[in-house]
């Protein structure tokens, strides 16, 4: 039985388009003149980013969500919440620097991680938490050494985001909802991945979840 959320990401995905439109617009008139080319062409990736997997989004509404529990609500209001926070309070950079590098490095490695690992698992691959249509364990590329690296890319391309916009505001609301939000839906998928590939216990404890070493 399909569930009454599964519109719910497809709308915060469209009015978040909308609403980082408008704050885009913001921040580039806001920007130092010598920032506004890097900060320009940061955005301008950010919303291909996002309209490159709002497809997926669009395709999986009309599918059951029932196993999610607003996980994929509560990822996508985080995710919302952090770049519009970026957006719309001054960053503590007023010129260019090794941030500038860094944080692009960054966050055009986590994207390129991300593109890689959804690319991996293929028709398995869902913003939702639900039975995969192939039931088997994928361990390829990225698979080989991280049990989720589109996650491990979304986190890594946020914290250059977040690095490249830093302000203490952002910082706060990056670490105090995004992370924690994060965190919540990868051991919920976890759980639920246990229950129905029983290889997956397996698979699991050879690979850490986001960092080799760390977590």
């Amino acid at each position: 039985m399909k569930s009454k959320n599964a519109l719910t990401p497809l709308l915060i995905g469209a009015v978040g388009i909308a609403a980082g439109l408008v704050l885009a617009w913001y921040r580039l008139n806001e920007t130092p003149q010598g920032l506004k080319l890097a900060t320009g062409g940061l955005l301008a990736l950010y919303l291909l980013w996002v309209l490159s997997e709002f497809r997926i989004t669009a395709g999986e509404s009309k599918k059951d969500s029932g196993d999610d529990r607003w996980t994929c609500e509560a990822y996508a209001l985080a995710r919302l919440l952090t770049v519009a926070t970026a957006l719309s309070v001054d960053s503590v950079w007023s010129t260019p620097g090794a941030w500038l590098l860094l944080g692009g490095a960054m966050f055009a490695g986590g994207i390129i991680l991300r593109a890689f690992a959804i690319r991996t698992l293929g028709r398995s691959y869902s913003h939702r938490v639900r039975k995969p249509e192939a039931e088997t364990i994928i361990s390829d590329g990225p698979y080989r050494f991280l049990r989720h690296p589109a996650y491990s890319g979304m986190l890594l391309a946020h914290v250059g985001f977040v690095l490249l916009f830093f302000s203490w505001p952002l910082m706060l609301v990056f670490t105090a909802i995004f992370l924690p939000v994060l965190v919540r839906r990868i051991l919920l998928e976890e759980q639920y991945l246990v229950q129905i590939l029983p290889a997956y216990e397996a698979f699991a404890n050879g690979r850490a979840r986001l960092v080799p070493g760390i977590w």
